[in-house]
C-alpha cells in the first residue's frame, strides 16, 4: 500500500510588536476608589456636623444615672513595725 504524500510542514512564524508611546494609562481603579472614599468622608460630615448622631438619646428619653450603691469599709489600723533608733553597724 502506498501512503499517500503529506504536504511539507513549514514552521509558524509570528512576530509581536510592542508599541510604546511614554504614556501610561493605567485602569480606573484609583479614581473609583477616591470618589467612593469622598462620598462616604461627605456622609459621615454631613451627618456628623448635622448633629443627627447626638439626638437619639434625646427623643428616646433614655435615663442613663445609675444610682451606685453604698459600700460601707471598716476602718484598719496599719502600724509599721518600729524601726531602731541607731542603724546595725554593717562593718
Amino acid at each position: 500500500m502506498d501512503e499517500p504524500e503529506r504536504p511539507v510542514e513549514r514552521p509558524v512564524e509570528r512576530e509581536t510588536t510592542i508599541i510604546q508611546t511614554g504614556e501610561r494609562n493605567g485602569g480606573g481603579g484609583g479614581v473609583v476608589a477616591a470618589i467612593v472614599a469622598l462620598f462616604v468622608l461627605g456622609a459621615l460630615a454631613f451627618f456628623f456636623f448635622g448633629g443627627y448622631f447626638e439626638k437619639a438619646a434625646d427623643e428616646m428619653n433614655v435615663n442613663v444615672n445609675v444610682e451606685a450603691p453604698n459600700v460601707e469599709l471598716p476602718d484598719i489600723n496599719i502600724e509599721p513595725p518600729s524601726q531602731p533608733s541607731q542603724p546595725a553597724n554593717s562593718n
